[in-house]
């Protein structure tokens, strides 16, 4: 089962953001947030955040971070990041 993915305003920018400096990171973490709303069982790459983004995840594609959280039929996606820049605002 394949759950619906939403990106905040915020999201979609940062993305399009991405895709126009390296495409190739781009794809990579489409590639990876369509895996992860398809595939039940791998969750290998995703965490549970503490602190100020506590009872969101975060799953890794690369060398990007992006920020979310699930139920049973939607994946919010708040922010895609840089490693470097993900956690600090």
């Amino acid at each position: 089962m394949t759950r619906l993915i939403q990106y905040t305003d915020k999201a979609a920018k940062q993305l399009r953001k991405i895709f126009k400096s390296d495409s190739k990171s781009g794809l990579l973490i489409m590639k990876a947030i369509e895996n992860y709303a398809s595939n039940t069982v791998i969750r290998s790459d995703v965490k549970i955040l503490k602190g100020r983004y506590e009872n969101l995840k975060r799953l890794r594609a690369g060398n990007y971070r992006i920020i979310f959280d699930e139920n049973m039929t939607v994946i919010n996606i708040y922010e895609i990041k840089h490693r470097q820049e993900a956690y600090h605002d």
